[in-house]
């Protein structure tokens, strides 16, 4: 089996920022307006930097600095990794069960937490670890730039209609990448959605996600129904099936995620109660006006979207995130008149005035469960934001190259400038090697004759040998990309494709 190995570049702090920076620009160009999110409060800025803190406490190998936050599930702690050296975030879960129950209660967390851990998508938040210690159940995930959805309305910001279109268009991606992967999230709100610039999302909190149609899930039973009802949807973006607690499918997210463009685009939720019953009641039976009436400012084709999403009955709601995204995209093409916007490197050569200027806002990135995995799974998983591929061997034959390959193959990342040094002990007589360049939108799983090489974005470029190659691009349940190209050194071949 050939092995093409990932090159992961070493981010410096000052990369970090121009690279959020870099993110809050993307499609920024491409509509029509874009309201400023709201600036950081100073007292954020002060407490910035928790590698400068004294260390309250430890939780397996992480030394906690601060606490981040605090809810109903646990508390929020930036932490310090000194394995890897490097921040993090890690969530402790508290929960009332009885000692009998506990054992269960772990192994079904940590079970839920593989299904996080299957996924890595430029709109998923990256996930590190997760255990048990005896502080109680712990995830560990990465530590980003910036404040979650619920946090920013709160603060009084008001995205535009297209603003908000791109925004749920990218996390209806991101759901769609996760259901072609068996895995529904169930718990979509505001809350769950971090923005790491004016239009990046990172959906947060996976780890509640059950594996659909999964074999090794334990029998139901007390103390199954209890987590369920533990780690359960908020009521204000439950689907009506959750309400009447019947089964759901990823219609249940489709769902959750139209009501959180309903309330980006009126500025309030769709429901009201001030009971679990009131809110039940109103999901189930009390008239929901369209955008469009309570916010003139919405067109009515967008309006039109948002009420295809939020039908009581999944039968009529829009069927898949893939199709809300499709639906999503087609709307922005036409508000903006241009077809497909032009590619993320023509747009930032633009420019935009970055989202926040001062460095050190580190705040929450996410709250996703993750099982204990080894060291090799986080180096398969933690692709660089540009990542290339070096010395791929010669492929397969072609028989082999448009097989799919089982979904548990993958690559191990090497740290370090593996281009360079390969092309410093390489021999005279080695292949000349050649760059396939990536515009692909919205992403794609990539493979190359054969085996898997990440997804893209964040992997941009491709390095591989003098000769030919069949690439094949995968989004979700949509026909595959194929292409067989010519590599040929020192002449970059560019792939585009959009899904």
């Amino acid at each position: 089996m050939s092995m093409i190995h990932t090159q992961p570049a070493v981010t410096e702090p000052h990369e970090v920022e121009a690279d959020v920076d870099r993110l809050a620009r993307d499609d920024i160009d491409t509509i029509a307006e874009t309201r400023p999110l709201p600036e950081p409060d100073p007292a954020e800025l002060r407490r910035a930097s928790p590698e400068s803190l004294p260390t309250i406490g430890h939780i397996g190998r992480y030394a906690l600095k601060h606490v981040i936050g605090e809810g109903g599930l646990g508390t929020v702690y930036a932490a310090h990794d000194p394995l890897l050296s490097r921040l993090i975030a890690i969530k402790t879960l508290h929960v009332d069960l009885p000692q009998a129950d506990r054992a269960q209660f772990n192994a079904l967390f940590l079970n839920e937490a593989r299904a996080a851990g299957s996924l890595n998508h430029p709109h998923i938040v990256t996930l590190h670890d997760a255990g048990t210690s005896e502080h109680g159940t712990y995830i560990a995930m990465e530590l980003l730039k910036g404040k979650d959805l619920r946090q920013l309305l709160a603060m009084g910001w008001k995205p535009t209609p297209e603003q908000a279109a791109l925004i749920v268009r990218r996390v209806a991606d991101a759901l769609s990448y996760a259901h072609h992967k068996g895995v529904i999230h169930r718990d979509i709100k505001p809350a769950n959605i971090f923005m790491v610039g004016r239009t990046q999302p990172r959906v947060l909190d996976f780890g509640i996600a059950r594996i659909r149609q999964a074999e090794n899930l334990p029998k139901r039973d007390d103390a199954h129904s209890r987590f369920q009802e533990i780690v359960g949807g908020s009521p204000f973006y439950m689907s009506p099936e959750q309400a009447k607690r019947e089964p759901g499918d990823r219609r249940v997210d489709v769902y959750a995620l139209g009501v959180v463009l309903y309330e980006l685009l009126v500025f309030r939720r769709a429901f009201a109660g001030e009971t679990l019953e009131e809110i039940a009641d109103a999901v189930l039976r009390k008239p929901v006006p369209t955008p469009h009436a309570l916010n003139p400012d919405v067109p009515k084709a967008l309006s039109e979207i948002v009420m295809r999403a939020i039908q009581r009955d999944p039968e009529q709601r829009t069927r898949s995130a893939r199709r809300l995204s499709q639906e999503l995209r087609d709307w922005l093409d036409a508000a903006q008149g241009s077809g497909v916007a032009p590619p993320a490197a023509e747009r930032r050569a633009r420019g935009a005035r970055p989202l926040w200027r001062k460095p050190g806002v580190w705040l929450l990135a996410g709250v996703t469960l993750v099982a204990a995995l080894t060291g090799l799974w986080w180096q398969r998983h933690a692709v660089p934001q540009s990542a290339v591929l070096a010395q791929a061997p010669a492929r397969p034959p072609a028989d082999k190259a448009l097989q799919t390959p089982p979904e548990a193959q993958g690559l191990q990342a090497r740290s370090g400038d593996m281009g360079a040094s390969a092309a410093q002990t390489a021999p005279a007589t080695a292949p000349a090697e050649g760059l396939v360049r990536l515009a692909i939108s919205p992403w794609g799983e990539v493979w190359v004759d054969g085996v898997s090489v990440g997804v893209t974005p964040p992997l941009n470029q491709l390095k591989l040998p003098a000769g030919r190659h069949t690439i094949v691009v995968r989004n979700g349940d949509a026909p595959a990309f194929q292409q067989t190209v010519a590599v040929q050194g020192g002449k970059p071949v560019q792939l585009r494709h959009q899904f």
